[in-house]
């Protein structure tokens, strides 16, 4: 590759090129010297030659001027670099702008969050109606989605080629499965490789019209209004729900429910007063979230030990500081230090069907009865959902297969979209068949 800089100034007697490679290091060529190739007496223009062929992915690359006088100038002045990528395959641009992402979510500051989780949660809001790399963020359900869009946006800028087909809506995707891949333990057994299988993703701007776009413009901030679940599902609905956006069956959406696993619940963003998450390891993606909903030692124990989950009891939250509304949510734990779940979280061991007020309260059952005759208890406890407890009990006690099966379901679901994905890709990444060039 030929670099060059024209300057707008004749006194100049040296310019010289910095670079890093994709690997962090400089070559012999990272301090190169430039040659002088043309001088019209107004400006002046330098060269040099940079072997890319080695090492393909993000060169980053500075230029210092030095003038007659030897006074140096460094472009850009704020010690910034100027960044390329070099791929020759589609492949290598999807592990590029991975191991992009990967860094992002390593820099990202701890006091704003985990990035990770944030992008986990980002994917499957995009991805309901199909994943074409805009939400609406005048939707209240998508509060918060500006620090992964942002986030993403360099990466956009950087990646995103239509050469290769690689699109913004597939970055999006790519950081879901690499914050759910990157927050496995290091390390650990029962890993799974979260693989980008396919790219081409059409987004928003191609498949809509501006009027189906919110404020009629379509942008990544400015999508099509999508209707995300409710926190107040019952186990029908729930199941109803992830059937007909993403086609799963109980097992996918048993399975998928399981991502809570990480991040936290934010009373300015969703209303609910969850700051240590549902199960207080908010970083970590393993089975931890069927732990406290299913009971028993063994997934083969009878339903009535299974049910004899945490003492989960309903608390009310107070949004009257926020403009979110008020929630009614479980709790397991003293305050500050409680863990959370919703009320859809609760379908996938019990059956709150005609339990579930217009304000989220559930106050005809509880949870579980911890006294030895039921009829002590103050309230009934709530039925079992038998399509879907006895997948959670499977989880709890095996977390190679919620992985295995997780996995599964978040591709099925990064997958939705108006392409065709019924024959294999043989060799990852393949790009996408469209079946429409509009989403209706």
């Amino acid at each position: 590759m030929l670099m060059s800089a024209t300057a707008l100034d004749d006194n100049l007697n040296r310019v010289r090129f910095l670079f890093r490679l994709p690997n962090g290091t400089r070559t012999s060529y990272g301090d190169a010297v430039a040659s002088q190739v043309s001088n019209n007496g107004d400006q002046t223009t330098w060269e040099v030659a940079v072997d890319t062929t080695v090492l393909s992915g993000k060169y980053r690359y500075r230029i210092e001027m030095r003038d007659d006088n030897n006074n140096m100038v460094e472009y850009p002045s704020n010690s910034t670099w100027f960044d390329f990528v070099v791929a020759d395959t589609a492949a290598e641009l999807v592990a590029a702008a991975r191991e992009e992402i990967a860094g992002i979510i390593d820099d990202f500051d701890d006091d704003l969050g985990n990035l990770a989780a944030k992008f986990v949660r980002h994917g499957f809001h995009d991805c309901v109606g199909g994943c074409d790399g805009c939400v609406d963020m005048t939707n209240g359900d998508n509060a918060g989605l500006d620090i992964p869009i942002a986030s993403l946006e360099p990466v956009v800028n950087l990646y995103a080629h239509p050469g290769y087909g690689f699109t913004r809506a597939d970055i999006w995707v790519l950081a879901a499965l690499e914050g759910a891949s990157g927050s496995q333990p290091d390390g650990g057994a029962d890993n799974r490789e979260f693989a980008m299988d396919w790219i081409g993703r059409p987004t928003c701007e191609t498949l809509n019209t501006a009027e189906e776009c919110i404020d009629e413009l379509c942008t990544q901030d400015r999508g099509p209004h999508r209707d995300l679940p409710s926190p107040n599902l019952d186990t029908k609905e729930l199941l109803e729900y992830f059937e007909t956006e993403f086609g799963f069956d109980e097992r996918d959406t048993v399975a998928i429910m399981g991502a809570h696993t990480l991040g936290k619940l934010y009373p300015e963003n969703s209303g609910y007063d969850g700051l240590n998450g549902w199960l207080g390891n908010t970083r970590q993606l393993e089975n931890g979230y069927y732990e406290d909903l299913v009971g028993g030692a063994a997934a083969t124990d009878a339903v009535e030990e299974l049910m004899k989950g945490s003492g989960w009891e309903m608390a009310f939250v107070n949004n009257e500081n926020f403009t979110t509304p008020n929630r009614w949510q479980w709790e397991r734990g003293t305050n500050p230090n409680h863990f959370v779940m919703v009320n859809s979280d609760m379908a996938i061991v019990r059956n709150l069907t005609g339990q579930i007020e217009a304000s989220g309260e559930v106050n005809s059952c509880q949870f579980r009865c911890n006294r030895p005759n039921p009829s002590n208890c103050p309230r009934p406890a709530c039925p079992y959902a038998p399509e879907t407890i006895f997948i959670a009990a499977e989880y709890k006690f095996d977390n190679a297969l919620w992985l295995e099966e997780f996995e599964l379901a978040f591709k099925l679901m990064v997958e939705t979209g108006p392409f065709d994905t019924s024959q294999p890709c043989a060799e990852p990444p393949c790009v996408l068949q469209s079946l429409t060039t509009r989403k209706n």
